[in-house]
This record gives structure tokens, C-alpha cells and sequence, in this order.
């Protein structure tokens, strides 16, 4: 089995970006995985989301995708204030989006093939990690800290009780909140396919990464450590596909294997889009563990 993906596509950031898309579509069509995975980081606006879906719509594969936290960003304090807020665009929105480009919402929508089980959601952050401290981070990775402000202003995740007690909107709930929710939610999903004799192996899919190996010197782990130990505790996951971090990792955590591959922002120094597609669209290759086993006699 073929599984390709990528993540951080960021087509509103340049024009690079936004052309970059159709041509990585090109090079997939050449690959023809099985399984596409996109792990987040498209866009914060609906079009530019169904832009991007909507050139990979015609590959053959199966194609899946999981939200990043610019996907359910609301740019916009009045919108917020009449309670549109990011569960919308999460569950009823971007679901919306992949099914009619063909691609399936992972958070909604665990996914099984070839004896395979697909299963991810956003995987949100509950600042309960210092992350190393050793040195200084690199100034090249200073989005991160844009990041952790930008979600405090755009990512609304309204909670519906306080509103019911007469509270205007927005009305947010703490992240260490909504990453429980999230964390209960994948651990459960996981739980059914401990059970289920179909499923060998499990691949999970993240924005946010699970592991504090994935973490940047210097900076805050921007995850939650209780989706490592979720992960942990499951024999069945094999792998662990994130995001959010604009770089190339693979790494063996407690054997699974973690990967990231991101696009990131693209600049003009970065050469041709050929060279650009080497760095941040990764194909791995699952083999039946079944084919290594002596067939039986006869």
C-alpha cells in the first residue's frame, strides 16, 4: 500500500502557495498512491479550502484529510460576536467541503483499507508542555509563536454552557478543555478498532504533533501530552502522519513511527516547484505483514 501526503499547504500565504497545488496534483497522478492524506493547514477561508480539495478531486486514490487550527479560524470579531465559532467550520463546514470534493473528513469518518484503520483529528494544544528549553529557537521557526497568538484571537471554540447562562458571545472555552475533547474523541475511535479483528494496524493522523521528540529546540511542545500517551497505549498504531511544523521529520517514538512533511511558506528562494514538491509531499509504503510469514503446506 502507498500512502502519500502532505500538510501546511498555506494557499493564502503567496502566490507560490496557490500554485503549487495543482502541480503537486500532477505529481500524484504520476505516484497514483492508494491513499492521499492531507494533514491540515489549507486556509483559514472556505473557498481557498475548496480550491485546494477540489484539484485533487480527480485523483484515483482514496483521499482523506484532517483540519490544522488555521482551517478553523473565524477572522472576524463580528462573526464571532453573532456565534459563529470554530466547532462550525469543524464539524459541519469542512465536513461538508471534503465530501464534495471527494475527500474524507478523518475526524468524522475513521477509515479502514487494506486491513489498514485511518483515524486523526485536529489533535489541539493544552500548553501543558514546556518543550526544551536548551538554546534559542531559530528565527526561521517565529510563525510558531504567531501561531500560539494568532489561534488565542481566531480560534473560537465557544462554550455553549456559559452562553447558557446569559453570556454574549464569543465565549471561549480553555484549550486544556477542548484538547481533552478532542483526545477523548480519538482515544475512543481508537478503542473501536483495538476491536475490531479487520483492522492490523493503525495509521493516525494529527495537525498538531503527538510526540515532544517532534518539538522544536526552545520552544513550547505545541501539542498536548496526552495524545502520545493515547497513542502509546494503543498496540495497534504503526504510524503517526502531523503537522503544523514547516519541516521534514522521521523519527522511530517507542516504535511508532512519526513523520511530518509540511509545505510551509513558500519563498521565491526556494526554486522550482519540482524541487519544492521532493521536500514536502512524502510517500511511504506499507507492506502485509502476512507476505514475510512461510505460506502453509499443502
Amino acid at each position: 500500500m502507498r500512502i502519500a501526503f502532505t500538510g501546511d499547504l498555506h494557499v493564502d500565504i503567496s502566490q507560490r502557495n496557490w500554485e503549487l497545488v495543482p502541480y503537486m496534483s500532477e505529481v500524484l497522478k504520476i505516484i497514483d498512491p492508494d491513499i492521499f492524506i492531507i494533514a491540515g493547514d489549507i486556509s483559514p477561508e472556505l473557498g481557498d479550502i475548496e480550491y485546494c480539495l477540489d484539484c485533487f478531486a480527480n485523483l484515483r486514490c482514496h483521499k482523506l484529510f484532517v483540519p490544522g487550527n488555521q482551517d478553523i479560524w473565524v477572522l472576524s470579531d463580528e462573526m464571532q460576536r453573532q456565534g459563529h465559532d470554530s466547532y462550525e467550520k469543524y464539524y459541519f463546514y469542512l465536513p461538508e467541503l471534503c465530501r464534495r470534493n471527494g475527500f474524507i473528513p478523518l475526524w468524522m469518518e475513521p477509515f479502514i483499507y487494506g486491513g489498514i484503520g485511518f483515524i486523526g483529528n485536529i489533535g489541539w494544544h493544552d500548553h501543558a508542555g514546556a518543550g526544551s528549553g536548551e538554546g534559542e529557537f531559530l528565527k526561521s521557526y517565529r510563525y510558531l509563536l504567531d501561531s500560539i497568538w494568532n489561534d488565542m484571537r481566531w480560534a473560537c471554540w465557544s462554550d455553549i454552557s456559559m452562553m447558557a447562562e446569559g453570556n454574549s458571545p464569543p465565549v471561549r472555552r480553555p484549550d486544556y478543555e477542548v484538547a481533552r475533547e478532542f483526545n477523548l474523541r480519538l482515544d475512543q475511535d481508537l478503542e473501536n478498532f483495538a476491536h475490531d479483528q479487520s483492522v492490523k494496524e493503525v495509521v493516525v493522523v494529527t495537525h498538531y504533533p503527538p510526540f515532544s521528540e517532534l518539538s522544536i529546540v526552545g520552544m513550547p511542545f505545541p501539542g498536548s501530552r496526552d495524545t502520545e500517551t493515547i497513542l502509546f497505549s494503543h498496540p495497534k498504531v504503526s504510524i503517526s502522519i502531523s503537522g503544523h511544523i514547516h519541516d521534514r521529520r522521521d523519527a522511530l517514538v517507542r516504535g511508532i513511527r512519526a513523520i511530518r512533511c509540511s509545505v510551509g511558506y513558500i519563498t521565491r528562494d526556494q526554486g522550482k516547484y519540482q524541487d519544492v514538491v521532493k521536500n514536502c509531499l512524502e510517500v511511504i509504503h506499507l507492506i502485509d505483514r502476512d507476505d514475510f510469514l512461510p505460506k502453509a503446506q499443502a
